[in-house]
């Protein structure tokens, strides 16, 4: 019993260049566009890497200059702590998120304000305040992972994009060529039928 052969085989044997007289032109143009498309979405993994690596460095210069910036206070709650809950929109799990009146002194001047505070944190107790350059509170530096994060982003959306393209490109093309052989088809099953005599419409 013949053995059928293996995929690896096969695909070889659907190269352009073979010497296949059975072959037809259309077949060739196909397996053409698949080994382009395959080398497209090859190259376009470095070209994403290469994307990704430079949100990443932005992202990570954004966020040094950023956190440079900010200044670290120390704050004593001057009022009642306020709890409430909030429903997380990832895991929708009920998270606790309490806040408090602040008040700070800095350079000779005080400052004020409504800001995030621990959930066990009550009148009196001690608070970091970041602040931003003009003084007013602003939320605490980011993390370096924050630009990693960015830069992977950033790869896989230009990766997903350009695998996108070339996939629709080639369903396009290959509905194209099914058309041709389905019209091909047809043309040359009437011309056998009237020259058999079948079809005498």
């Amino acid at each position: 019993m013949a053995q059928y052969p293996s995929l690896s085989v096969r695909i070889w044997r659907t190269r352009p260049w073979n010497t296949n007289p059975l072959m037809r032109a259309s077949d060739r143009f196909e397996a053409l566009v698949r080994m382009l498309a395959v080398a497209a979405m090859l190259v376009a993994i470095p070209i994403a890497g290469a994307v990704g690596t430079a949100g990443y460095t932005a992202a990570a210069a954004r966020i040094i200059a950023d956190n440079s910036a900010k200044v670290a206070v120390t704050g004593t709650i001057s009022g009642e702590v306020k709890h409430t809950a909030i429903v997380s929109a990832r895991s929708e799990m009920t998270e606790s998120h309490a806040e408090a009146p602040v008040r700070w002194n800095q350079d000779g001047r005080s400052g004020t304000a409504t800001i995030e505070a621990p959930d066990t944190a009550t009148r009196g107790d001690k608070v970091t305040v970041w602040l931003a350059p003009d003084g007013t509170p602003t939320r605490p530096p980011q993390r370096s992972s924050v630009a990693v994060g960015n830069g992977i982003e950033v790869g896989l959306a230009v990766l997903v994009e350009i695998w996108g393209a070339v996939l629709a490109l080639v369903a396009l093309i290959m509905w194209a060529l099914g058309a041709r052989r389905r019209a091909g088809w047809e043309r040359e099953w009437r011309q056998t039928g009237w020259q058999t005599g079948s079809d005498r419409r």
